[in-house]
């Protein structure tokens, strides 16, 4: 994650009382959502080797699911990214419910060589019939290789609940039918989200920071 949250934190005078993660990885942001107090991050993570990794990282009341989040509850095929050195080294960072179109040029490392079944759920229908409680979460942290908008649909009303969203972005088709950082931004204006800020990791993708008015 680019953005550091204790400077989100100060330069939108809003606290982060929660966090929702989706797209674990390797939990790697866990520990600044404990250097802000947060003992009740929600993450979720597809990949099943991922997600073990994950589960033995979690503490306190974090809880972490080995499911994928959309607008709509299915079982999908996720192409499975891969490269040398393996997961220290980035292997199933870039794995994506969406098949890799320039990312193959852009990263000619990174490999797709298999598949993996996914369990994709709705967020709104999940968190009802699951055991968590999500009035404090008011922050959404989406890395999710293209499917951000299905996941941001999936939220519902929960979108109400966030004051403060980072999202994976792109304004090149690095993903087959990916959307464009102008549909992230039309559909969380809707929830009155504006966009603050944007960091370009290339000329395709980048992190976005969006904060309720």
């Amino acid at each position: 994650m680019i953005f550091n949250l204790q400077a989100v934190e100060q330069h939108t005078g809003k606290k982060i009382t929660g966090a929702i993660h989706v797209g674990a990885f390797l939990g790697e942001e866990l520990s600044q959502y404990r250097a802000l107090g947060l003992t009740n991050t929600v993450l979720f993570e597809p990949q099943k080797n991922l997600y073990d990794i994950v589960n033995s990282k979690c503490m306190f009341d974090e809880k972490v699911f080995n499911v994928a989040l959309g607008s709509e509850e299915c079982a999908k095929e996720m192409f499975i990214s891969d490269r040398e050195g393996g997961v220290t080294n980035g292997a199933g960072a870039s794995s994506s419910l969406l098949q890799p179109k320039k990312h193959l040029t852009e990263h000619p490392e990174v490999t797709f060589p298999s598949k993996e079944s996914i369990s994709v759920k709705r967020f709104d229908k999940f968190a009802s019939e699951n055991d968590f409680l999500l009035d404090e979460h008011n922050f959404l942290n989406i890395d999710v290789q293209g499917y951000e908008l299905e996941v941001l649909k999936g939220m519902g009303e929960y979108l109400d609940r966030i004051d403060i969203i980072i999202a994976e972005v792109n304004r090149d088709e690095v993903y087959e039918g990916c959307p464009m950082i102008d549909d992230i931004d039309l559909h969380l204006n809707k929830f009155n989200f504006e966009r603050k800020a944007v960091h370009w990791q290339s000329e395709s993708w980048g992190d976005a920071l969006y904060v309720k008015c």
